[in-house]
């Protein structure tokens, strides 16, 4: 009898403690104003750029974008970009090459405020 409750009582903990541990919540979702709410977005280029000739929505040729190289010249920061949107842009570098690259929504992040 002591050896049941004894079972029953490691089971009984065991039960609580995987119910304590299972969250059914999920992470909050943003809605689309609180994805407005950042002014900044960037993407990161795979070497180090002199200038950036013109930066445009790949779907979307007459919308140009602002943006500007950072110091290093390795990210690309853009302003008044809108969520979910291939960005394409001509890229000047150093070597004196130019070229086009398109990056998709999922590699361009939004810029913290400090």
């Amino acid at each position: 009898m002591k050896n049941l409750m004894m079972t029953l009582a490691v089971l009984l903990l065991g039960v609580v403690a995987l119910q304590a541990q299972s969250q059914d919540d999920k992470p909050k979702r943003l809605t689309d104003e609180e994805i407005q709410e950042f002014k900044f977005y960037q993407f990161y280029l795979d070497q180090p750029a002199l200038s950036i000739e013109s930066i445009k929505y790949a779907n979307d040729e007459e919308k140009k974008l602002e943006g500007q190289l950072s110091k290093d010249g390795k990210r690309v920061v853009i302003e008044g970009y809108t969520k979910r949107g291939r960005v394409t842009a001509t890229v000047k570098y150093k070597d004196g090459t130019t070229e086009e690259i398109s990056r998709s929504s999922c590699v361009i992040d939004p810029v913290i405020p400090m």
